[in-house]
């Protein structure tokens, strides 16, 4: 496994590096690794019971603050997690797990959040993306309601960088046994316009902060093979097949452990046989 101990962390408009900071000593990231194995182990473990590789992504497209009237917005919510929870249950072991993002948690808020995990729990790992990337002090924060209300792990933006960023987040979520995920690179076009261009020292930064793994596309699986070849044991979760263009199964090909898959199953007719068949694909 490989790890530095210098990072560049601000760059020119000419994208060239132009200052390093020093950050955690290798004896520091190995008692990160070992404390926070409990959420990695735990995610291998269900990808073993269930044969599943893959991770719903789960943003409902109905908004309830459009409606007028708090009771009809109360309609509204109750809705969106009565067909989340019915999503949850016709997947049952076909999936991993849950990552779910901000428009769920906004239409749902908290309580409601917490409601829908609950039942779950056990089955399922549920991984919150709040696009968290905020000061350590603001982060924390975040992160304590973040698993509080019953989530596995969360998302960080590794473009904050360790100190006073990402260090307060890894060692919260250690104390606990949750998990946090690095986001290095996107899946999107417009990611190659600056995010994935620095992908070298965001995986730099990610690793060094101690993270469980990362979040790289599968739109960009080159991106996958260089992350493996830094981090043999690290979890990566790849967004991007499906409706954004890469193949089911590419990013497991090029070295991921999961396919983050969104709208081709949580739209299809039937959620069900369309998790089926993308497992199908993925196995073939």
């Amino acid at each position: 496994m490989i790890f530095v101990n210098f990072i560049s962390i601000r760059f020119s408009l000419d994208n060239t590096a132009t200052a390093t900071v020093k950050l955690f000593s290798e004896s520091e990231i190995k008692l990160a690794r070992a404390l926070s194995k409990v959420f990695v182990d735990r995610a291998r473990s269900i990808a073993d019971k269930t044969g599943s590789r893959i991770i719903l992504a789960y943003d409902p497209t109905s908004n309830p603050y459009r409606l007028k009237s708090p009771e009809e917005r109360l309609r509204e919510r109750l809705s969106i997690q009565e067909r989340a929870k019915s999503l949850l249950l016709d997947l049952d072991g076909l999936i991993v797990g849950a990552k779910i993002g901000l428009p769920a948690i906004l239409a749902l808020g908290p309580d409601k959040i917490e409601e829908l995990i609950g039942p779950f729990k056990k089955s399922y790992l549920f991984i919150c993306d709040s696009k968290m990337a905020d000061i350590g002090h603001v982060n924390r924060l975040v992160a304590e309601q973040i698993f509080d209300i019953g989530f596995d792990a969360l998302i960080i933006h590794a473009a904050i960088g360790v100190k006073g960023g990402m260090d307060e987040v890894v060692k919260l979520a250690n104390e606990g046994d949750r998990g946090v995920l690095g986001l290095c690179s996107m899946s999107h076009p417009g990611a190659e316009e600056h995010l994935n261009r620095h992908i070298d020292a965001l995986l730099n930064i990610a690793s060094t902060a101690g993270v469980d793994g990362y979040i790289l596309p599968a739109t960009f699986p080159h991106l996958i093979k260089k992350a493996r070849e830094l981090n043999p044991d690290a979890l990566i979760l790849s967004p991007g097949v499906g409706v954004q263009g890469a193949p089911f199964g590419s990013a497991l090909s090029a070295g991921a452990d999961f396919e983050i898959v969104g709208r081709a199953i949580s739209v299809a007719p039937s959620p069900k046989e369309a998790a089926k068949k993308i497992l199908e694909e993925m196995k073939g």
